[in-house]
């Protein structure tokens, strides 16, 4: 009976470590981020879950316009719906990064599952990224056998600072983004560039763009530098 315990135990230890311990290190590299974005007076923009057919190709021509760079955490499903945009990000001097290939929550499949995924959202992208450009996890989470995976690929994970809400229920409004990274003296703020469907897809769109603006505009008035992550982690 004492055996048994023991070894209930022990699995049950385990498995509280293998979701606690990558939790506390992305609680201590987010403060990491929030530091250095502070103390180098930086933006980071970033945008997951694309690239989409008709957002993304607005949003490099606002990027464009101001001449700045950021990072692209690319799904691999939609690079194999819409390619064309791997090459044209790459050539326009972004970032490119890597979400999965299907946008698995590692908290809600099996290990395997959610490292299998990581791999093909690498495999996807092909020669655009190296085995070691920054992933960002799905949903933000990680148990530690996808945390290790990324380690023996030395592939930085790109956790943010400020998530700009553009998938919340409710939108916020531009302005309080811009507040949030004020208040913060800089940070690294987590959109999203996929063509969404609905009624509020348009609106949901024009939000993303418009807060990306409202964030430079408040760059040059803040006289902040706008880099892509892997400057910023470097």
């Amino acid at each position: 009976m004492l055996s048994t315990l023991i070894i209930i135990s022990g699995i049950l230890v385990g498995t509280l470590a293998a979701y606690l311990f990558p939790h506390i290190i992305r609680k201590v590299e987010e403060a990491k981020l929030r530091q250095d974005c502070r103390e180098q007076r930086t933006l980071v923009l970033t945008y997951d879950d694309g690239p989409g057919e008709n957002i993304t190709p607005r949003l490099l021509e606002l990027l464009d316009s101001y001449q700045v760079s950021a990072t692209f955490f690319l799904l691999g499903m939609r690079v194999q719906k819409y390619p064309k945009f791997v090459n044209r990000l790459a050539e326009a001097g972004h970032e490119l990064g890597t979400h999965g290939q299907s946008h698995l929550n590692a908290w809600k499949v099996w290990p395997w599952e959610a490292l299998n995924d990581i791999k093909m959202g690498y495999r996807t992208l092909g020669d655009a990224v190296s085995a070691d450009s920054p992933f960002r996890p799905p949903y933000g989470k990680l148990v530690l056998p996808t945390w290790w995976a990324l380690r023996l690929r030395r592939a930085p994970i790109g956790w943010w600072t400020v998530d700009s809400g553009d998938t919340n229920a409710l939108l916020p409004q531009s302005d309080e983004v811009v507040k949030k990274v004020k208040s913060a003296g800089g940070g690294v703020v987590l959109l999203h560039d996929f063509d969404r469907q609905g009624n509020q897809a348009a609106v949901r769109a024009d939000f993303v763009l418009e807060t990306t603006a409202a964030l430079l505009e408040a760059a040059l008035v803040e006289n902040w530098k706008v880099l892509p992550l892997g400057r910023l982690l470097r």
